[in-house]
């Protein structure tokens, strides 16, 4: 499997952002999150720090593991940080409830 350094340090922030919302989510459910502009900024801070190391992955690592929605991501990323008020926090639920659950995976099977 081929990583170079740079993707080794931008897989590692993206698995501190991982447990950083496992952890911030912990004992919250969808009503409060949804109900909290609190964790919707901390959370959406994390989609965006996963989306900018996403988007600095190398070329040759992404096309290695197309299982992941990069693309997803890294729009998500440009979407929280440029046109926040677009935002839809249900579906940022649905993401942390399913696709962050799906990344980790594949991180912890690196």
């Amino acid at each position: 499997m081929y990583m170079n350094e740079r993707d080794e340090i931008c897989i590692k922030r993206m698995k501190e952002e991982i447990n950083f919302i496992e952890n911030s989510l912990k004992d919250i459910d969808k009503d409060i999150f949804l109900n909290n502009e609190i964790y919707q900024h901390a959370i959406t801070m994390s989609f965006i720090v996963i989306g900018e190391n996403a988007n600095h992955l190398s070329e040759k690592f992404i096309k290695k593991h197309k299982e992941i929605e990069w693309d997803s991501i890294i729009s998500v990323r440009n979407i929280a940080s440029h046109g926040y008020w677009q935002l839809n926090m249900e579906q940022i639920w649905k993401a942390v409830e399913e696709d962050i659950p799906k990344l980790k995976t594949f991180f912890d099977e690196l």
